[in-house]
């Protein structure tokens, strides 16, 4: 892909994130409405988003054309956007920009100019519309009402955990920040909700009772048994309402067990898209989801993890102490918006010995020296490396086992340096 085309597409950042879904609407009216071209199930929450989206691509794809629409990348943009277990080419990217250039004009004169996600949004769902695909799995980028992936209507929405992140933009309570994400509940289409907070459901049903949506809650409809965990994977029985599943992942954390349940939910909801028990589990079995406690070295191990806030520090740390005893060297870098203490005392338990980095967005990543100083005493050893590829080949030289965590940002520089792929799919 060329410089230039990569640079339009990233110089939109610049206008930062905007709630609302007027330009996403005239620009994909423009397009002659490429979401309106298959179906799709809608993916929001806080954490467990982006795996459960993978859960439901990889079932979906066992048995017709499929496409997944993610966020944000860990190594190449191309990671983004993936159809047929392949992900977008360069030259469709380059074709795009090219040919919509003028549009996004005319949207920034008309309107204003439209956002990175907004236009990225767009792209996925050109590219889908080209393939033919029958069915698309999106995950919601930020809140899900306003969110620009707001105007698909699915056949099926999935609402997976809500936790206190994003505040400024979706509001301090439960009950404000379940209901911005409760946007992407549809008339008369069916939500499965993953949270088991009283808050929350009691919130998530207001907005389904009123959309005459059903409302499938994972803790109620979902027996699972049989659980068999280790650093290989998961294995374990999954019985519904409509069927039973033999599940083999070999991805790590018990929190997966409850992602795999709340996208087989979904897929059940769906009759003409259910691709049936044999393809969920093979489904299931072929997906990765890269940057979550994923093991990219055993010599020396090497373990990275994409949480990012106080919730999925402690899903973090409550899963990493159940299943490895080696206690870690940490590799953490964090953007300055974070609630760094809380994340920083969540993932304590875990080791007493940390390197403070710099994630690979610069702008926005809290310099190291400060995650240090918020630190205070939290930890008996720590160290200060600026340059994130001299921090992990420090801890490479000084560590036997190692855990990078803090942000995806991080993560993506990590495992691009130790040539560790991100596709999500094996």
């Amino acid at each position: 892909m060329s410089t230039v085309d990569l640079d339009f597409l990233y110089n939109l950042k610049r206008e930062g994130v905007k709630l609302d879904l007027a330009v996403v609407r005239d620009f994909a009216k423009n397009l002659d409405n490429p979401q309106d071209s298959f179906k799709s199930f809608h993916i929001a929450g806080t954490n467990g988003k982006g795996s459960t989206s993978a859960f439901i691509y990889n079932a979906l794809q066992e048995r017709a054309e499929t496409g997944l629409y993610t966020s944000p990348h860990l190594i190449d943009f191309n990671e983004r956007i993936v159809s047929g277990r392949t992900m977008i080419p360069n030259e469709y990217i380059e074709k795009f920009i090219a040919s919509n250039r003028g549009l996004i004009e005319k949207l920034r004169v008309s309107l204003r100019n439209p956002t990175f996600f907004e236009t990225t949004t767009l792209l996925a769902f050109s590219y889908f519309q080209s393939r033919k695909d029958r069915v698309a799995s999106i995950e919601v980028g930020l809140g899900g009402r306003l969110d620009s992936t707001n105007i698909i209507t699915p056949e099926v929405s999935v609402i997976t955990t809500i936790g206190y992140e994003h505040a400024d933009k979706l509001g301090c309570s439960l009950e404000s920040i379940a209901w911005e994400k409760g946007g992407i509940i549809k008339k008369g289409r069916p939500v499965v909700l993953g949270d088991t907070k009283s808050a929350v459901i009691k919130e998530i049903k207001k907005i389904s009772d009123v959309r005459d949506s059903k409302l499938l809650l994972r803790i109620k409809e979902c027996s699972v048994k049989n659980v068999q965990e280790s650093e290989e994977g998961i294995s374990f029985d999954l019985t519904t309402s409509k069927d039973s599943y033999s599940i083999h992942t070999d991805l790590v954390g018990e929190f997966q067990i409850e992602n795999i349940s709340n996208a087989v939910l979904a897929l059940e909801q769906s009759d003409d898209l259910n691709p049936g028990r044999t393809a969920i589990e093979k489904g299931i079995f072929n997906t990765r989801w890269p940057g979550r406690m994923e093991i990219i070295s055993k010599s020396p191990f090497i373990m990275v993890d994409s949480a990012h806030n106080p919730p999925a520090a402690d899903t973090l740390t409550y899963n990493y102490m159940r299943i490895f005893k080696e206690k870690p060297v940490l590799v953490i870098g964090m953007m300055a918006d974070k609630d760094i203490f809380s994340f920083l005392r969540a993932i304590r338990p875990i080791s007493d010995r940390v390197i403070f980095t710099t994630p690979d967005e610069p702008d926005r990543a809290a310099k190291p020296e400060m995650l240090s100083e918020i630190s205070g005493n939290i930890f008996r050893e720590k160290r200060v490396i600026q340059d994130p590829y001299e921090a992990i080949e420090y801890a490479k030289r000084n560590y036997d086992h190692i855990l990078v965590a803090g942000s995806m940002y991080l993560v993506g520089i990590i495992k691009k340096f130790e040539k560790s792929n991100a596709q999500p799919f094996k």
